[in-house]
């Protein structure tokens, strides 16, 4: 049994469907500590660690500066991020969907659309930009942005672009991914809810929904991560998407 210091809410909700493995505590020292993902995140991630915290989640991470993340690397503890518009699970699922479909072929090009509020869009893009990550297989360098359009491309030469928009209706943002090829990767969030589908001459595949909570997913993982005293990417990846996005949404001068 593991201690979870987290806030009232939906935290909470989480640790009571983790009764054989996760139990609220009131004090960070020895527990895994639930940091809210807004404001200064980042400080309040590092002073829970001086507070003794074995293991982090981070909730909704809002957008950081790359050099903030980094600063996180250094506390050698489990990390785990609660990216709603990137669900681990999810992002498991278009991957081995797509390994199961044809031998796994490669993606010949990828496009990303994205549609957030002003204040959302650093952090949709950056969730955009970690799709496009996953169903890369491989890394992303940027080969030309202009306001919200980039080209991306990878390292074994898979374009990818990125078309990023600022809109009215929905602060927490919109995503569509397509993996383009012999095997098609369709993913379609919003909000809370996601839409993975895997289309190949054999036929069109619809994964089912999660239904776990993005919550009690970030929680478990932790517990995971610390039963099999491994550290999840989370944090690395972070750093590697909000990097790309720093470029590609950097003001023209």
């Amino acid at each position: 049994m593991i201690d979870v210091d987290a806030p009232a809410g939906r935290y909470r909700e989480a640790l009571a469907e983790l009764p054989l493995s996760a139990r609220h505590a009131a004090r960070p020292e020895g527990a895994i500590v639930v940091v809210p993902g807004r404001g200064a995140w980042v400080d309040d991630a590092l002073a829970a660690v001086s507070a003794g915290a074995i293991a982090l989640v981070i909730a909704g991470p809002a957008a950081a500066p790359a050099a903030h993340l980094r600063r996180l690397a250094g506390t050698r503890i489990p990390i785990v991020l609660e990216r709603v518009l990137l669900r681990a699970d999810v992002s498991a699922d278009a991957v081995g969907a797509r390994a199961a479909t044809l031998g796994g072929m490669p993606p010949r090009v990828l496009v990303a659309d994205v549609a957030a509020s002003r204040a959302g869009l650093s952090a949709a893009t950056r969730d955009a930009v970690g799709w496009l990550r996953v169903l890369a297989g491989e890394s992303l360098t940027l080969v030309a942005a202009d306001g919200g359009l980039a080209l991306l491309e990878t390292s074994t030469g898979t374009a990818a672009t990125l078309t990023a928009v600022v809109t009215a209706r929905s602060h927490a943002g919109r995503i569509r991914v397509q993996a383009l090829g012999e095997v098609i990767t369709d993913v379609a969030v919003e909000g809370r809810a996601a839409r993975l589908a895997t289309a190949s001459p054999a036929g069109r595949l619809i994964s089912p929904p999660r239904f776990e909570s993005s919550e009690r997913l970030a929680v478990r993982r932790a517990v995971e991560a610390l039963a099999a005293q491994t550290t999840p990417t989370d944090l690395s990846d972070l750093v590697a998407d909000t990097e790309l996005v720093e470029q590609i949404l950097r003001p023209a001068r």
